[in-house]
């Protein structure tokens, strides 16, 4: 009979176990499901006070508004690099100018090319969330050094794709 009564007791000891792992796993299920929500693209309550605008790693996770104030200017065209066909290209005395709906090229001191653009949000381009300029494909990876990276979002041929750097004018 004892023995009995310590199975039981065991038993249920291993079922409360059993109980408080699961209901952990649900906290943690529940705070990650509620994290990612959080750090969605999300557009309201943005504080643009403390951003470095010269250097930002993740501008590809920011939301929309802290993207635009950061692409927005004047821009040297430093190198396009694509990706396992061409290699890498450097223009010469090429700058862009980008507005808030606009995109100027300027070669050689002279207007090249004009395209309007809008923006898109994409779930995913290269493992990213983000927004990409919807009639070029360009999306905004990173700022370091007031250099800034974009990538095409794009593919060619064997899943590559151009990637470009411009350097910010003061």
């Amino acid at each position: 009979m004892q023995l009995n009564s310590n199975n039981k007791l065991k038993n249920l000891q291993i079922m409360k176990i059993k109980i408080l792992k699961f209901i952990a796993l649900l906290f943690v299920f529940a705070g990650g499901f509620s994290f990612c929500n959080k750090n969605t693209l999300d557009d309201s309550n943005i504080d643009m006070s403390n951003i470095d605008f010269s250097n930002i790693e993740d501008l590809h996770a920011q939301p929309l508004p802290v993207i635009q104030k950061c692409v927005e200017g004047k821009w040297q065209w430093i190198e396009t690099d694509t990706w396992g066909v061409v290699g890498i290209f450097r223009p010469s005395n090429t700058f862009i100018n980008i507005t808030n709906n606009r995109v100027d090229v300027i070669k050689d001191d002279s207007l090249n090319e004009v395209f309007s653009y809008s923006w898109e949000k994409k779930k995913t381009i290269y493992g990213y969330t983000t927004y990409v300029m919807k009639e070029r494909g360009w999306f905004f990876d990173n700022i370091r050094n007031d250099s800034l990276r974009v990538l095409s979002s794009v593919a060619y041929f064997m899943g590559n794709g151009d990637s470009y750097l411009f350097l910010r004018i003061k």
